[in-house]
């Protein structure tokens, strides 16, 4: 814009200053053809004998001759002008061209720093690309190390499995299956007792002691049941928490086999105590007879709830100390 504007005020300036030599050179013209004319009427003049006539041409000319040389005089300010303003105009024009192939300097650099940002960008971009597959097939490569990381251990495992059981295979001494079926228990889940009845002698129910107290509000039936299979079969039953202890008479009660407890100094583990002591501590003690009978009906089972086998202890007091005094 500046520049056009530039182009115009030195196109309107030379037209102006054209105009101006035009006037002038006319001027010029008209002042050389008046004093020519002067020159003819004074020559002239010498032969005529009234002058008067002559005096007013010539006096019209030198007006004519003023007139001309004012219109000269403007003509040649107006030109002097027109050449100041056209050299202002050109120093101006010059300005804006200086500054125009500045500005066109500086719009290409920032179109070079604009393709560089661009051409920087799209290399980031394709850095990003790359380092995001990098990343993946990182990602890749570490689950397939993993993997087989995972599977060497399970083979490694598998391996140790392995020798442990070879080099127990290698130790172990031939047993007969009589023994081994009255030594080895099968853990078998307990549905009903009509199946678990029906089970191999192997067969063994383990109960937590929360399914215990469960079976035993079932009713006198259940017990009978409970104590039939355990004449034939082996029940486990143990602690469902490893924090607390449970009453193990209703598991004894029923025929029970293995009665586990935690090794807690409480009045159940002192129950347990005192029961194994009857055995002088040997680890097991038999069961009562009622308990081993083929045909046990209720009643039994109610003798065996409410004690109905008594037993007679003697104690015989050693010592004592703080005993209450007798009252009178």
């Amino acid at each position: 814009m500046s520049r056009k504007r530039s182009d115009d005020v030195m196109h309107s300036t030379e037209e102006q200053l054209a105009e101006a030599e035009r006037a002038a050179n006319e001027a010029n013209e008209l002042a050389i053809s008046s004093r020519n004319n002067a020159e003819r009427l004074s020559e002239e003049l010498t032969g005529i004998q009234d002058p008067s006539f002559l005096r007013e041409l010539v006096k019209d000319a030198k007006d004519y001759r003023d007139s001309v040389h004012k219109l000269y005089e403007a003509a040649k300010a107006s030109k002097e002008a027109a050449d100041q303003k056209a050299a202002e105009t050109k120093q101006s024009y010059e300005k804006d061209c200086i500054r125009l192939k500045t500005m066109e300097r500086e719009a290409m650099a920032s179109l070079l720093h604009l393709k560089s940002a661009q051409q920087a960008e799209f290399l980031a971009i394709s850095a990003c690309e790359n380092m995001t597959a990098h990343s993946d097939r990182l990602a890749i490569l570490k689950q397939k190390y993993e993997n087989a990381k995972a599977l060497a251990d399970e083979k490694a495992g598998a391996l140790e499995i392995a020798m442990r059981y070879k080099n127990k295979m290698i130790r172990l001494q031939p047993l007969s299956s009589e023994l081994a079926n009255l030594t080895f228990f099968h853990s078998c889940k307990h549905k009903s007792w009509e199946k678990s009845s029906s089970l191999h002698v192997c067969s063994m129910h383990s109960f937590p002691d929360t399914k215990v107290i469960e079976q035993g509000e079932k009713g006198k039936a259940q017990w009978s049941q409970w104590v039939q299979f355990n004449q034939n079969h082996v029940t486990r039953t143990f602690p469902q928490s490893s924090t607390r202890n449970y009453n193990p008479l209703l598991p004894w009660a029923l025929g029970c086999q293995i009665v586990s407890l935690n090794f807690i100094r409480n009045q159940f583990m002192l129950l347990n105590d005192g029961r194994f002591r009857e055995n002088g501590n040997q680890g097991y003690v038999l069961k009562p007879e009622y308990l081993c009978r083929n045909s046990l009906d209720e009643s039994a089972v109610d003798d065996a709830m409410n004690c109905k086998h008594p037993r007679t202890l003697k104690i015989q007091i050693l010592s004592g100390y703080c005993l209450p005094k007798a009252e009178e």
